[in-house]
């Protein structure tokens, strides 16, 4: 059991730093498009300077992006060998599919980076650069749909193989459309996007706010302009998203649902619990708002809402998941209403950035979103525990317990706390070595490519 804790820390670790890595790599070729479309439709250099910045990154974390999910798809396979022989007898062809839109990806991006500066056609750097966006959105799509297969299992005979093990009746192309695919994989994209784009205007507001230069601030604000649509158009969908999946976990993982709302007896009239945890089987330090919950997850005060008393104690999830949700919540809401109230300003032909408060609240954001986006994956992964795949195998049936796969873990572990300084150092020197004024302004005083 404590090479089972071990694997699991170690796992839940890895992918925190790989989903890091990964946002940048989906949300910079979506910020890049948008920059290419604005500079060739409306002539702006300064766009075309920032779609070139912004892909040098691109390129570094594509790299980066590779090699940690070669990692991650090392450590499946070792630390837990019986998930990834259901998988490759069941749902392996998501993963088929991934590695074909990774390598689109990657012959769109070495296409766009050879014809950026060569090509005439003034909008072919950027519907070069929507090929890369969609191939990274169907690559992360791919990978979305086996965590929604380990959440909603199918495409295989699930009674025949609990009582005997083998694997029959498979249909692997039922994992495409398993009944949690589609709003997991919208809400996925949605929230990788976000958080993605809040870190690229977080970063754009810190440089504008930290220099006194005029033309570097013209240019900041103008990658401000790229960053924010994907905010306000994602923000508000990850609202809708988010809600359908929680309400579809009353019937596809109930027990989730209950921890998530803390609700340890079936009730009707249910109040939305906020706060509180567990003490002696009775949650405690809650406040409830009364009916509320039952009309959210019901559409009346009279519908009836599962409770984790209804369900074995060794299946019920840990109960802190419910505390990481109302921080999501309470976060989330904040956040939006933030956004909204910047876009109104925005609206009314006023500069959000007069105010500094304002600006300095943009980067917090930006950084609390990179925990709300961790923290999501933690709710909904460990709210599926004791299960590695939903009512099919636990995590303790799929791990391996062999002693001799930790010399190995603790190489992965290093790659991992190496890997993000590293790629940021890697980052710096390349953009030391291209001084941003440099690249905006040419010797005869024109803005260049």
């Amino acid at each position: 059991m404590n090479v089972v804790i071990f694997d699991r820390a170690l796992m839940g670790f890895s992918l925190g730093v790989h989903i890091f890595i990964v946002t940048f790599g989906m949300a910079l070729p979506l910020a890049i498009f948008i920059a290419e479309l604005a500079a060739a439709k409306w002539g702006d250099k300064d766009y075309a300077v920032l779609a070139k910045r912004l892909s040098t990154a691109l390129i570094v974390l594509f790299a980066v992006g590779t090699a940690s999910g070669t990692v991650v798809a090392l450590e499946l396979t070792f630390l837990w060998p019986k998930f990834i022989a259901l998988v490759g007898q069941v749902a392996v062809l998501p993963l088929v599919a991934e590695v074909f839109a990774f390598f689109t990806e990657a012959i769109f991006l070495s296409a766009y980076i050879y014809f950026r500066d060569r090509t005439t056609g003034k909008y072919t750097p950027a519907m070069l650069m929507l090929l890369v966006t969609i191939a990274a959105a169907l690559s992360g799509a791919f990978i979305t749909m086996i965590n929604a297969f380990m959440n909603t299992p199918v495409g295989f005979n699930i009674p025949a193989y609990l009582q005997s093990g083998v694997i029959t009746g498979v249909n692997p192309l039922a994992v495409f459309n398993s009944p949690s695919s589609a709003v997991e994989v919208v809400h996925v994209l949605c929230t990788t996007y976000l958080a993605g784009a809040f870190m690229l205007l977080g970063y754009f507001i810190f440089r504008f706010i930290r220099t006194n230069d005029k033309r570097l601030k013209a240019y900041y604000k103008k990658a401000m302009k790229v960053a924010f649509p994907i905010i306000a158009i994602t923000i508000y969908l990850i609202v809708i998203t988010g809600t359908v999946s929680l309400l579809q976990l009353i019937t596809q993982q109930p027990e989730k649902y209950a921890a998530i709302e803390a609700d340890l007896v079936p009730q009707s009239h249910a109040p939305e619990y906020i706060g509180g945890f567990l003490a002696n089987n009775t949650l405690v330090d809650y406040i409830a708002i009364p009916n509320l919950q039952s009309i959210l997850a019901t559409g009346s005060a009279n519908g009836t809402v599962p409770g984790l008393s209804s369900y074995p104690r060794s299946t019920w999830p840990p109960l802190f998941i419910h505390d990481i949700f109302d921080l999501l919540v309470f976060f989330g809401f904040a956040i939006g209403i933030f956004i909204l109230f910047v876009m109104v300003l925005m609206a009314l032909k006023k500069d959000p950035l007069a105010n500094r408060t304002i600006g300095w609240l943009l980067i917090l954001c930006s950084v609390i979103v990179v925990f709300l986006l961790e923290g999501g994956w933690v709710m909904a992964e460990v709210g599926r525990q004791p299960w590695i795949v939903y009512n099919v195998m636990t995590v303790e049936q799929a791990a391996n317990y062999s002693s001799t796969i930790v010399p190995i873990a603790l190489l992965f572990m290093a790659f991992y706390i190496l890997i993000v300084p590293f790629t940021f150092l890697v980052l710096k020197r390349v953009f030391d070595n291209k001084p941003l004024k440099n690249e905006l302004v040419s010797r005869n005083g024109r803005a260049i490519r």
